[in-house]
């Protein structure tokens, strides 16, 4: 009676053992499926110097974007079809196709304004204002979102955006600092910088691209021996681990190794970034739990990496 009892408590725990273990395979699929998708917005330039410079910046973060998502997944508006009527299209296909573990990113590159009121957004015919960009943000599922805008007054919209899991980054700390930004050019030149790359992952986190512009904002203004008109500014959770951009030659001492590990260490990695934005949103056992997971794969591939990588260096030595 008592063997039966242990035998039927044994085969409880070990059912619920692998329901735990399925669950976690589960929520950790969702993750590796989780998309990151990009808009990028180039406003009017007003003259042709800035318009080149919004060109440069735009294809910056263009180019960055496509290095740590799928191609198809960034879209851009420029010139004449960055209309409030495009802008507005394309948010409206973001509403109806991300989901909840799905991320976003926007870049409002340009010139802004505020009156006291109503911030706009200058684009070709009508503008488009903070309160449309809310409404917009806010019909899509993602959780996780990102709005970076580079230009002037674009602090107004700190208090308007504000949300937890709502990354914002402005040019301005106010809507009252109206001068011409130089934020944009510094924001997208930190995205492929290794040097803003400060735990040296290879990726370049939200946060670790606006230090480094805000270091080198605060040099302009020193080195011009001007009254700094500009101050950027950044709200919400998660601006460390949501990663915007991925630098070329991060597995340059590991070149030899067998491409298909590499594929593997990339996936797993965004898999761990995905999971930690998530992280509130989990139990603190299951997190843990699948993050022990994902950290013992990285490792485990880590050392099968150093191996070939160990190997290919003796076979090549003379």
């Amino acid at each position: 009676m008592l063997s039966s009892l242990a035998h039927s408590l044994l085969c409880l725990h070990h059912l619920k053992r692998n329901l735990l273990t399925l669950l976690c395979l589960s929520m950790l699929s969702m993750a590796a499926e989780a998309e990151l998708r990009v808009v990028i917005i180039e406003g009017l330039g007003g003259e042709p110097a800035y318009q080149k410079q919004f060109d440069k910046e735009a294809t910056a973060i263009q180019v960055a974007s496509a290095s740590i998502t799928r191609a198809e997944q960034v879209s851009r508006l420029t010139g004449a079809a960055a209309t409030r009527a495009n802008i507005m299209a394309v948010m409206k296909q973001c509403a109806s196709s991300l989901n909840k573990e799905d991320r976003l990113a926007l870049y409002l590159i340009g010139h802004g304004s505020y009156d006291g009121y109503t911030y706009k957004f200058n684009l070709p015919g009508a503008d488009i204002t903070g309160a449309e960009l809310v409404s917009m943000l806010n019909a899509v599922k993602a959780d996780n979102q990102l709005i970076v805008v580079t230009g002037s007054a674009s602090g107004a919209l700190q208090v308007l955006l504000k949300k937890d899991s709502r990354i914002v980054v402005t040019a301005t700390r106010n809507g009252n600092e109206r001068n011409i930004t130089q934020f944009g050019q510094y924001f997208a030149d930190a995205l492929m910088d290794a040097n803003a790359d400060s735990d040296k992952n290879g990726r370049i986190s939200v946060q670790e691209a606006l230090d480094m512009t805000a270091r080198k904002v605060k040099d302009y203004y020193e080195a011009e021996s001007r009254l700094a008109t500009e101050h950027p500014q950044l709200t919400g959770l998660h601006a460390g681990v949501f990663n915007i951009s991925e630098l070329p030659g991060e597995h340059t001492s590991v070149t030899t190794a067998n491409a298909s590990l590499l594929a593997q260490r990339e996936q797993l990695t965004g898999q761990i970034d995905e999971l930690r934005l998530r992280k509130e949103s989990l139990a603190e056992d299951m997190y843990l739990q699948q993050l022990e997971v994902l950290l013992l794969q990285l490792a485990e591939l880590d050392a099968r990496i150093d191996t070939q990588s160990g190997q290919a260096t003796t076979e090549a030595a003379p």
